[in-house]
């Protein structure tokens, strides 16, 4: 928004000379020119070890240095009149707009009194109980602590910063490990599978020897005992026969020989028996 040819005129008066800004805790010297405070202060000493005025180059002495209330509420108002008008205050020099007022003098407190440790405005800066105090402005004396803050606020990200790192870190190594897992699970899921199926048939192929051996000796039982009890009645038959020649006269055992030879032959066969005995179980 364009600046208004009165309000531009206000704001060249209430202008420092040295600094370029507006006018903060304006003051006068001997001469009657206005400045900053902190510009007069940084004046140094000239003609006879005096410090001299920027603009007319005239003497003055610094003990004679009286604040311009009256110019540091017209800076106020004109910063005020700014934001009503829709501009951002003093583009020459912005203040926070929730800035406190001094509860006595209802003016912005600038200063800041190093030695009682308060807020000060203007008036009470210039006053007989804070003149002889060192004062300084806000935004200064909250240097240190800003500054303060925004180490701890750089080690505090540092620190966050490195934490996520450590977090990141920790859930991949996790992750890496969880998965390890798994395919750990899934090999001797497997492998017991295989090793099952394997066990399995060979547990198949034991049961089927053991059937057919079962089966064998079934059969050879059977077969045992018919023939067992086959040869057992022809044994007998045979015993009995011997028993009568045993007991004959000597010289009708002489006959024996013909008998003897077929005993011999039926020997042969009580022989052959042993092939129908059951076979030995072996796995």
């Amino acid at each position: 928004m364009a600046v208004s040819a009165p309000l531009r005129s206000l704001e060249e008066e209430v202008t420092c000379s040295i600094c370029l800004d507006y006018l903060r805790d304006p003051v006068t010297i001997d001469c009657g020119h206005v400045f900053c405070r902190s510009c007069t202060s940084d004046i140094r000493p000239i003609s006879g070890n005096r410090p001299v005025c920027p603009l007319c180059k005239k003497p003055f002495k610094k003990e004679n240095i009286r604040p311009v209330w009256q110019l540091a509420s017209l800076v106020e108002n004109i910063e005020r009149l700014k934001v009503d008008n829709g501009r951002q205050p003093g583009e020459l020099a912005r203040e926070p707009q929730d800035m406190k007022l001094c509860e006595r003098h209802q003016e912005k407190l600038h200063y800041y009194c190093e030695d009682d440790g308060k807020l000060l405005c203007v008036m009470c800066r210039e006053s007989r109980e804070h003149r002889p105090h060192t004062a300084v402005l806000v935004e200064k004396a909250a240097l240190p602590h800003r500054e303060k803050i925004l180490n701890h606020l750089n080690t505090l990200r540092r620190d966050r910063d490195k934490i996520q790192g450590f977090q990141a870190k920790g859930e991949a190594d996790i992750l890496a490990a969880l998965t390890k897992l798994q395919e750990q699970r899934q090999y001797i899921v497997a492998e017991f599978k295989q090793g099952h199926q394997f066990l399995k048939k060979r547990e198949q192929h034991l049961l089927d020897q053991l059937a057919t051996l079962e089966q064998l000796l079934t059969e050879g039982r059977e077969k045992f005992k018919t023939r067992g009890v086959s040869e057992l009645d022809r044994l007998t038959l045979v015993i009995s026969e011997l028993e009568g020649k045993a007991r004959q006269p000597a010289a009708e055992l002489m006959q024996v020989r013909v008998v003897l030879a077929q005993v011999g032959d039926r020997y042969h066969c009580y022989m052959a028996f042993e092939e129908i005995l059951p076979p030995r179980l072996s796995v």
